[in-house]
């Protein structure tokens, strides 16, 4: 569906850095990864730079089209997939549905284990069919819902896993391209000339598309190569998280169960969607600059959309010691 465009004055200053204290949305496919886990309980221990109003459940799949289908890995991730022992045949199956139960269960978990009281919310229990039919869940309507209160500013949404449950909202209802602004995560920088590789925007491609093209306000932070630098090593973990409290002590051994966290000398996991949480708890932490906002083909490759189109804030750079100095001492207790 064609979006009526917003005022330019008004998106400049909807993409400013935030400052103060930022109202949030996250929304996730916690276990899919662990890194959701990790920048969830993040974004709960630092209260006095991020207020998170929800946790959003959205959907997400597994199965063999993860090792069979280019879209979802890089060449190098595939081979570093198989060399563990993975095999198409042996990667779990989980449905769309099934995936965000997953994901709205571990959110609860996570806010128990924190011990705060914030609403989580289930999401949409399938993928959008086609580019103009919304996904109706009750995520999509208390993201409307939230949008709409009266504040000071923006609500940020963060979005960690594919886009379904914020492009529905934006389909549902448009004004609230005026209220938000999405801090969305995936794929390559906007300049990439080849087709991208991301299980955050292939999952549901219809809501990637969407979210590029009605013009809600966006920042864009690239997995490669910006939230990729966000690594940690098992040496990492048993120094700064394990012995931190029972939350360090829980991510820890969640941690453990990531076969690309091991002994072996060199070994390391990207922790991708920390990078969300600090764009609000310091946006001084990323480089960004302002692009035209690319439309998004079929095949996943980028296409310029003309010079008359509506921008983006997009992350060429994250300060990776600071993001994690302060990851670890959030969970000393600061």
């Amino acid at each position: 569906m064609p979006f009526p465009p917003l005022d330019p004055a008004l998106r400049e200053r909807l993409l400013l850095p935030p400052s103060g204290r930022v109202e949030v949305v996250i929304d996730t496919d916690a276990t899919n990864e662990v890194d959701d886990q990790l920048a969830i309980v993040w974004a709960l221990l630092r209260p006095e730079r991020v207020d998170v109003r929800a946790l959003h459940a959205c959907p997400y799949s597994f199965g063999r089209q993860l090792l069979e289908e280019p879209a979802f890995l890089t060449d190098v991730d595939r081979a570093d997939v198989a060399a563990m022992g993975v095999r198409a045949d042996t990667i779990r199956s989980v449905t769309a549905e099934e995936g965000m139960l997953l994901a709205a269960e571990e959110c609860r978990r996570m806010t128990a284990l924190v011990g705060v009281d914030v609403p989580v919310v289930d999401g949409a229990r399938q993928m959008m069919p086609d580019p103009e039919t919304p996904v109706r869940s009750d995520a999509v309507d208390s993201l409307i819902a939230l949008a709409h209160e009266d504040r000071e500013g923006p609500l940020h949404v963060l979005g960690i896993g594919a886009a379904t449950n914020l492009a529905s909202a934006v389909l549902v209802d448009p004004s609230i391209r005026e209220r938000v602004v999405v801090v969305w995560t995936s794929a390559y920088p906007s300049f990439w000339p080849h087709p991208n590789t991301s299980f955050n925007m292939a999952q549901d491609l219809h809501a990637s598309r969407v979210l590029l093209e009605s013009g809600v306000p966006l920042v864009y932070l690239p997995g490669y190569y910006v939230g990729e630098h966000l690594r940690i090593s098992l040496p990492e973990l048993e120094a700064h998280v394990k012995g931190t409290g029972p939350v360090g002590d829980a991510l820890h051994e969640l941690c453990l169960t990531n076969r690309h966290i091991t002994t072996t000398p060199g070994s390391s996991k990207i922790m991708w969607d920390l990078v969300n949480v600090a764009w609000v708890v310091e946006p001084s932490w990323l480089s960004t600059h302002v692009v035209p906002t690319p439309s998004l083909s079929e095949d996943l490759r980028w296409v310029d959309a003309g010079p008359d189109r509506h921008v983006m804030r997009e992350a060429t750079g994250v300060n990776r010691n600071a993001v994690w100095g302060d990851f670890f001492a959030a969970l000393r207790g600061r």
